[in-house]
């Protein structure tokens, strides 16, 4: 009873992370940071034969900067096509730095891997993805990337 439990647990985690991992990566595309935080708007074109397109955001933490443990900071991922925004999320990314006082045993991520957005386009298009932060950045973050999935399985869709 319990393998049948403990299968079926991973069979559902698997399944929830098809989307995040699924699909076919088509672009990998450093990000420009500006002043003040954020990083330029990065522009693609995109077809709806290519639904659903998802959206990541990588990067490497910054370390041994423990004053940034605790952090977080709040951004904006807006994607427009023809002036108009097809979709808007805000998400969070959290310093992996712990605490001089914390007695983890096991280390803290290096990377971050965060899914912006998973959307169905309607028509081909020059497609604008900005990331703009909702308050002054706090956690660093090493060479960005905005990485472009395309044919993400219905399980990677919010």
């Amino acid at each position: 009873m319990r393998r049948a439990c403990a299968a079926l647990a991973l069979a559902a985690l698997l399944a929830g992370c098809e989307g995040w991992f699924g699909g076919e990566e088509v672009a990998r595309i450093p990000l420009q940071p500006i002043a003040g935080g954020g990083f330029e708007p990065v522009r693609i074109l995109l077809r709806p034969q290519m639904n659903a397109v998802a959206f990541d955001l990588h990067a490497e933490f910054a370390w041994g900067r423990r004053e940034e443990a605790g952090r977080w900071d709040r951004y904006r991922a807006t994607l427009r096509a023809g002036g108009r925004t097809v979709e808007s999320v805000e998400f969070t990314v959290n310093s992996p730095e712990s605490g001089e006082a914390a007695q983890d045993s096991s280390p803290a991520p290096n990377v971050l891997r965060q899914l912006l957005l998973v959307v169905d386009l309607r028509r081909e298009a020059e497609y604008e993805l900005a990331i703009t932060p909702l308050q002054p950045p706090a956690v660093t973050l090493n060479a960005p990337q905005l990485v472009v999935r395309i044919n993400v399985p219905p399980a990677g869709r919010p």
